[in-house]
C-alpha cells in the first residue's frame, strides 16, 4: 500500500510538471535571470536590465533606470549575487537592489559601503574583509546597507552554499568556511554556528533531489535541510562498519535513488535518512539503475524491499519490483530521464506497472523539450533555427541575424508576497519574431517552429540597422504589430 501511494503522488506530480513544461516550451514565463550593463551616457550613469526568453536568444524586454549618486564614467560592476549589484564607482564600493522591475531605487538614497581602499577581500557579494575582520553587508527593503561584524570568522573565506541563490533552501542563511571550521551563518540573527566534526579543508557538499545536501569529511556524514538543520548520521555508517573514507567514495545523485560507492564491492543506497550497503553493481556510467543478482532495479525502496524479502518470497505483501530491460537496444547508456521515462541514447522507453517492462515509446513534450538545441545556424542561403529549416526562397543573398524579440499577447503574472510580478507563472501566450536581412529587404518568421514562410518587410530599409539590438527589434516589432497608443517608424 506504501508503495502504490507513493506512485499515485509521483504520478500527480509527474502530470503537474508535464503540464508545466507543455505550457513552458511556448512561454516567455520561465525565463533566464536578467543580466544588468552600465551604460555611460551623456547626461549620467544608467543601470540597463536586459531580460530574455529562456532560448537565451529572444528579447522579452529592455529598461534602464539612472543612478543619480553615481557620476564616475569609469564606474563598473564588480559582481552580481543575484539580489543585488556591487559597484565600484569613484573609489567606493555601492549596492544597488535588483531586479528593476520589482524595486523603484529611485526612491533609495544609494549610499557608499565602503572605501575602495579599506577592503582586503569581498566574498559572494556578501562579506568583506576591513581590517582583518568580517563583516556581513546586505542591503534592506528601505534601500539601506546593514553591517554585521562577524569576529569568529578568520582568514580566508569561502561560501559553501547560499540560500539567497538556491531553489532548494528555504532559510534565510549561508553554509561557510574559514581555515578554523565549517558555519552557518543566520543572517535575521546575525547569529554564526560551528558546525562540529567537520575539517574544512576536506569537507564536501553535494546537491540531491530529496535531501537538498549531504555535507561531509572523511569521518563525518551530515543531512544538510532546506531550513539549514544538519542530522549527523555517522553512527549510522558506524553500525554497519563504515567509520571512515567518505571523500574517497562517490556520492551519486539522480531521479529517484541516491547512492555512495565506495569502490570495494559495496553500493550504500539511502534509504529514509539513512544509508543501507548493498553487494550490486551500477548497471552503466550514470549510476541511477542498479544491478543485484541479475535484477535491475531503479529504486532504492525496491532494491531494499527485494533483498529483505528475497529469502522468503511467500511473504504476503512482497512483490518484484525489479524492471525488464530485454527490450532496450542500448542498456549500456541506459538512465532514467523523468519519473517514468527512460533514454538510452537511442531509444526512448516508458515503463510498463504491470509487466515492469521498459516499452519504446515516442518522446513527451518534456523528452523534446530536453533534446531541444537552442541554436540558429545559416549555411549559405539557408537558416536552421533549433535544426529546423526554414524557407528562403525570397532571399536575394546570404541572411544575417537581426535577432529576435517576443511579442506577449496574454502576460503571466504570480503574486509574491502580496505584490504581482510580471514574468513567472508558465500560463500566458506570446508570439516569436526572428529577423533577418539580405541586405536588400528585412523578413520576419513568426514561430518558425509553426510557419517556415517569412514575412517581408517592404516599406523598411536595411541601412543602419543594428543586430542584436532591443531598440531596432522593438521597432521592426512594432511595424507588424502596431502598439496601442504609440507609432514606432524608421
Amino acid at each position: 500500500m506504501k508503495h502504490f501511494i507513493q506512485q499515485i503522488i509521483l504520478l500527480i506530480c509527474y502530470l503537474v510538471f508535464i503540464d508545466f513544461v507543455q505550457a513552458s516550451q511556448t512561454s516567455v514565463c520561465r525565463i533566464d535571470s536578467p543580466y544588468y550593463d552600465l551604460l555611460v551616457e551623456k547626461d549620467g550613469i544608467y543601470l540597463q536590465e536586459t531580460v530574455k526568453a529562456e532560448n537565451k536568444i529572444s528579447y522579452i524586454s529592455q529598461s534602464k533606470i539612472r543612478l543619480k549618486e553615481i557620476t564616475d564614467k569609469g564606474a563598473r560592476i564588480i559582481s552580481d549575487d543575484g539580489n543585488k549589484i556591487l559597484v565600484l564607482s569613484d573609489s567606493k564600493y555601492y549596492f544597488i537592489p535588483k531586479p528593476l522591475y520589482r524595486r523603484d531605487i529611485n526612491k533609495y538614497e544609494i549610499t557608499p559601503l565602503f572605501n575602495e581602499n579599506e577592503v582586503s577581500k569581498i566574498v559572494s557579494n556578501k562579506f568583506f574583509l576591513i581590517s582583518d575582520h568580517w563583516y556581513y553587508v546586505s542591503y534592506t527593503s528601505k534601500g539601506e546597507s546593514d553591517k554585521h561584524k562577524i569576529p569568529e570568522l578568520k582568514g580566508n573565506l569561502e561560501i559553501i552554499a547560499d540560500s539567497d541563490s538556491n531553489n532548494y533552501l528555504d532559510n534565510n542563511a549561508v553554509l561557510l568556511k574559514d581555515g578554523n571550521a565549517v558555519y552557518v551563518y543566520d543572517i535575521n540573527k546575525n547569529k554564526l554556528e560551528k558546525i562540529p566534526h567537520l575539517t574544512p579543508s576536506q569537507t564536501h557538499l553535494i546537491q540531491s533531489r530529496n535531501t537538498p545536501y549531504y555535507l561531509y569529511d572523511d569521518d563525518t556524514f551530515y543531512l544538510f535541510d532546506r531550513d539549514f538543520k544538519y542530522t549527523d548520521i555517522t553512527k549510522k555508517f558506524n553500525q554497519q562498519g563504515k567509520y571512515n573514507g567518505f571523500t574517497k567514495a562517490e556520492m551519486h545523485t539522480n531521479w529517484s535513488v541516491d547512492s555512495m560507492d565506495t569502490k570495494d564491492g559495496l553500493i550504500w543506497i539511502k534509504i529514509f535518512n539513512s544509508f543501507k550497503p548493498v553487494k550490486a553493481t551500477y548497471l552503466n556510467a550514470y549510476k541511477d539503475l542498479y544491478v543485484y543478482h541479475d535484477k535491475v532495479f531503479d529504486d532504492n525502496d525496491y532494491l531494499n524491499w527485494f533483498i529483505r524479502h528475497e529469502a522468503d518470497p511467500s511473504y504476503p505483501s512482497y512483490r518484484d519490483r525489479s524492471i525488464d530491460i530485454s527490450n532496450v537496444k542500448n542498456p549500456g547508456e541506459l538512465h532514467k530521464i523523468s519519473s517514468s521515462e527512460y533514454f538510452d541514447n537511442q531509444q526512448y522507453y516508458s515503463l510498463e506497472e504491470n509487466s515492469r517492462r521498459l516499452e519504446k515509446k515516442e518522446p513527451s513534450a518534456y523528452l523534446k523539450l530536453l533534446t531541444t538545441k537552442d541554436d540558429i545556424e545559416i549555411r549559405e542561403k539557408r537558416i536552421f533555427i533549433d535544426g529546423q529549416q526554414l524557407n528562403t526562397d525570397k532571399f536575394q543573398d546570404a541572411p544575417i541575424f537581426l535577432g529576435s524579440i517576443v511579442d506577449i499577447i496574454i502576460p503571466c503574472y504570480v503574486t509574491v508576497g502580496g505584490d504581482i510580478d510580471e514574468g513567472i507563472r508558465s500560463h500566458s501566450k506570446e508570439d516569436y519574431y526572428y529577423f533577418f536581412t539580405d541586405g536588400k529587404k528585412v523578413y520576419a518568421y513568426i514561430n518558425p517552429r509553426e510557419n517556415q514562410k517569412p514575412k517581408v518587410l517592404h516599406n523598411v530599409s536595411p541601412r543602419n540597422l543594428k543586430v542584436n539590438d532591443y531598440n531596432t527589434l522593438k521597432k521592426l516589432l512594432n511595424i507588424l504589430v502596431p502598439p496601442a497608443k504609440e507609432n514606432d517608424s524608421f
